[in-house]
């Protein structure tokens, strides 16, 4: 018996070794070309927890095997502290520097009517969360009613915005908006949005984006609370969600590629705020964050989970940066508001 468990537990390992090593190609592979490797990206958390386990237990046993899940890990380092920060010894930021937020506050409209007394309780406690946690002086927020950052706006000292008539998405901030326009996908279901904002002498532009939603929060909810693999029902609502993520997955593709040319030819040094619905071991994270500053890579702390729904240990919101343009420090703000949790990030030019 012994030797089985032992057997097994060895074929176990080779197995997550394996898909741990799918899971690094992921970022590399358009999935246009072939989106199943997608999945593999996506489930990288698991698979980092599974080798951290597997690992303590042939380390226990000083088994050889404990060596090859600890040299997957050091071979995808890069990738583990993508999801997690070891950023300990942050510098203080200087005077000049400012805070960016991005927050898709989706979670807290939909199917949700409160009458008016209770969306100015839900106004302030919003207010103070952001007080309390760096109050940004540039806040950029996705799936938001128009009349919640119209209420924001006053509460927080944001005099000037940029939005559109539709859509949800929102820049507020401290600083003058000189110009701003949409993101030209064509016709996505979400909306992206950009603008140039007067920061003293300097001009940057600020995109916001909300790339392709997967759209399958409800079935994924609802195959988790009655789980049942032995119901045709379960593995058609397992189908039905493999085929939404991978057709947008191959949307957002080819947004990431759209925008990333968009980021170089501006004229300004470019933040890039938003949900990209994307893991970091994804192509859309591989071809945004290439030529720019991941700011909890450069300097999170923990896991970087910011998405609170159905699906856990998913990083899918950031801030980027220009490279000339330094961060400070980047905090996720969890809070019960929404299904996403808050990034913030203190940076300087």
């Amino acid at each position: 018996m012994h030797r089985l468990f032992k057997h097994s537990l060895k074929l176990l390992s080779a197995l997550v070794i394996l898909l741990t090593f799918l899971s690094y190609l992921a970022p590399f592979i358009n999935p246009v070309l072939f989106r199943w490797l997608t999945f593999f990206g996506t489930a990288f958390p698991w698979f980092l927890l599974a080798n951290t386990i597997l690992l303590l237990i042939w380390a226990s046993r000083m088994h050889r095997f404990a060596l090859y899940h600890l040299g997957i890990l050091f071979f995808g380092w890069q990738h583990v502290s993508n999801f997690i920060g070891f950023n300990l010894g942050n510098d203080p930021a200087p005077k000049k520097a400012i805070t960016i937020g991005t927050h898709n506050l989706g979670g807290l409209f939909r199917g949700v009517h409160y009458e008016d007394a209770e969306w100015e309780r839900i106004y302030d406690t919003y207010t103070r969360l952001l007080q309390e946690n760096g109050s940004p002086d540039i806040l950029c927020t996705q799936e938001t009613g128009r009349n919640f950052f119209r209420s924001l706006g006053p509460r927080m000292g944001y005099t000037y915005s940029y939005d559109l008539n539709r859509g949800g998405t929102a820049i507020l901030s401290r600083f003058p908006v000189l110009r701003g326009g949409k993101v030209p996908f064509g016709q996505p279901e979400n909306s992206s949005i950009w603008a140039d904002i007067q920061i003293g002498k300097r001009t940057v532009r600020i995109y916001n984006v909300h790339l392709q939603s997967n759209k399958v929060t409800y079935d994924t909810k609802r195959m988790m609370d009655e789980p049942n693999l032995k119901d045709e029902k379960t593995w058609r609502g397992i189908n039905k969600v493999l085929r939404k993520v991978g057709g947008a997955t191959s949307i957002r593709a080819g947004q990431a590629v759209k925008l990333r040319d968009l980021i170089a030819a501006s004229p300004h040094p470019v933040i890039l705020c938003g949900d990209f619905n994307d893991t970091p071991n994804s192509f859309v994270y591989q071809t945004l964050s290439e030529p720019m500053t991941d700011t909890f890579r450069e300097k999170g702390i923990g896991i970087g989970t910011t998405f609170a729904g159905s699906v856990p240990l998913l990083r899918i919101d950031y801030i980027l940066t220009d490279p000339a343009i330094r961060p400070y420090s980047c905090r996720i703000v969890k809070s019960t508001i929404s299904d996403h949790y808050s990034v913030l990030a203190e940076v300087s030019f």
